[in-house]
């Protein structure tokens, strides 16, 4: 009895061990293939033109600092 169950025991997690490293390998297929045929395309960043600079935050900030401690 006892050495049917670690028979089942042993045969189970054999089988969700091998399932699980064919599972990563599968992804890392995938992955490599994914890449290879579909490569992301990189898209070029433009700058806003507002004029809403690092000076005009700055000044915001400090402005908001100095309402809020009066």
């Amino acid at each position: 009895m006892i050495e049917q169950g670690l028979t089942l025991m042993v045969v189970g997690m054999s089988v969700v061990f091998i399932l699980l490293v064919l599972l990563v390998y599968v992804m890392k297929l995938l992955s490599f293939v994914v890449n290879r045929y579909f490569p992301e395309v990189a898209e070029e960043v433009k700058p806003k033109t507002q004029g809403t600079g690092e000076a005009e935050i700055l000044a915001a900030i400090a402005a908001a600092a100095a309402y809020h401690n009066s």
